[in-house]
This record gives C-alpha cells, sequence and structure tokens, in this order.
C-alpha cells in the first residue's frame, strides 16, 4: 500500500470524516502519480499556502486521488504526532512517543507509517515511508528522515533519562555542562555516559530522543529529590548541634 492508502484506511476505521467531493476522471494523481478513476480538482484540495508543490509526481495533471486528497484535508494529520496502520491510526503529543515508539509492534501490523512534528503545522502523512519492520523503521519528522533502531536508541534512551534528572536539556544536545552538576551525577558515571552521548549528539536521532525527554516527570522527581536533600541536611546539622551540645556538657565537668 501507498503511505497515504494507509492513512486513509486508518482514517476511516477511526471514524474521521474522508468525504470528498469527486469527479469521474481518467488520470494519473497529481501527488502520488497512481491511476485514477475519480478524483478531486486540485483547487478543491489545496488552500494557496500550500508549498509542497516539489513531491507531486504528475504535476502537470489536474486531480489527486481520494486518499492523497484525504491526507491533505485532514487538520488532525498536520496537529498531531501519527502512528499509522491499515487499521489504527494513532493521533499522538509529544508525551505519548516515548511509549509508541519504542513498543511500536504492540500498536500496528503490517505496513505502517511514523510521522513526527514539533511545529504541529506541516504536512507529514503523505511524505511518510512506508515500514514493515517494528525492529528498524522511518520516521518522517517534516523536512528530514532517519532510522530509528528502537533496541540501540531504547538502551540510549534510559542513560538520557538518568542524565536528565541533573542536567537540562540544553547541556546534554550542546556537550556544555555545569561542573556542580557533573560532580552531583557523578564524575566516572557521568565520563561514560558522555562518551555514549558524543557518539549520537547532532544526529536527528539523539535531537529527537532529547524533545520527547518528559519534563513533567523529570521535575517532580527532581522536586523530590531536592527535597530529599534538604531534610538530609535538615537531619545532619541537627545531628552535629546535638553532638556540639554534647561535647560542651563533656567539657564542663573537667
Amino acid at each position: 500500500m501507498k503511505n497515504t492508502e494507509i492513512v486513509y484506511s486508518a482514517l476511516q476505521n477511526a471514524g474521521i470524516n474522508t468525504e470528498l467531493e469527486l469527479e469521474e476522471v481518467k488520470t494519473d494523481c497529481m501527488l502520488c502519480g497512481k491511476e485514477i478513476e475519480k478524483g478531486a480538482k486540485l483547487k478543491k484540495v489545496v488552500s494557496s499556502n500550500f508549498t509542497d508543490y516539489d513531491l507531486f509526481r504528475n504535476i502537470n495533471g489536474t486531480h489527486i486521488c481520494k486518499e492523497c486528497a484525504t491526507c491533505i484535508k485532514t487538520r488532525e494529520l498536520r496537529t498531531n504526532n501519527i502512528i499509522a496502520d491499515k487499521d489504527n491510526l494513532y493521533l499522538l503529543k509529544k508525551n505519548d512517543l516515548e511509549e509508541y515508539l519504542f513498543n511500536i509492534d504492540r500498536y500496528v501490523k503490517g505496513e505502517f507509517i511514523v510521522g513526527i512534528t514539533q511545529s504541529f503545522k506541516k504536512h507529514n502523512s503523505y511524505r511518510c515511508s512506508v515500514n514493515t519492520s517494528t525492529d528498524i523503521f522511518y520516521i518522517r519528522e517534516e523536512d528530514k528522515e532517519y532510522k530509528f533502531n528502537k533496541v540501540i536508541l531504547g538502551e540510549l534512551y534510559k542513560k538520557l533519562n538518568e542524565a536528565y534528572l541533573y542536567f537540562q536539556k540544553d547541556e546534554i544536545l550542546t556537550g556544555q555542562y555545569s561542573i556542580t552538576r557533573i560532580q552531583e551525577f557523578g564524575i566516572k558515571k557521568f565520563q561514560v555516559y558522555e562518551q555514549e552521548f558524543k557518539k549520537y549528539r547532532g544526529t536527528h536521532q539523539f535531537n529527537l530522543l532529547v524533545y520527547i525527554l518528559n519534563s513533567a516527570r523529570r521535575n517532580e522527581i527532581v522536586k523530590e529529590r531536592i527535597a530529599k536533600q534538604k531534610e538530609e541536611q535538615k537531619h545532619k546539622k541537627m545531628a552535629e548541634k546535638e553532638k556540639k551540645k554534647e561535647m560542651k556538657g563533656q567539657l564542663s565537668l573537667f
């Protein structure tokens, strides 16, 4: 199946409106290039803001197939991250991506596509490559596409999650860390983790993993850790105070 055919089928199963004004016409779809006997006129599908004409395989045509036209016109496909096979459509927010990318075999069967957006404005669905493997698959992220190795990147993501409890995202992305945070994290552990981060820093995969790190969850854990540290410091000061009082009492006996 073509990418738009997969998404169109998933949209129908999801109950999202796919009705279009189609005309009988024997031609090739302007976008995907397949032969069609019915299609929607270009002006009925795209607005004046549309800029993806470089993707059209039949730029001199007049009509777009129902599958491609539906992908262009369906707003939900632009304003969400998407994962779809022919039976299922998942419209995802950023905090959903961790679960779905690393457990994608639970959610899709057969051919599927993955589209990620950070702008929530650009078209992804008809740009996505069709995947068959849930171990290594292509992700379309607006103007770029790259392979995602679920196992290798899953291990990297675990380390990033640990590091994120001490470092800011900008520090991880740039490699410019606070010395104080390095000491708090542990110098030896930091050296091991940073050596691994260096292998991937600057790649689309690394940027994606840092992007999807869950800030809300991280902030809760950091808040608890800081509160625990303050409580420990409080008890330490109290213990030191009691020790000084005890020593003072012992000295007064002489």
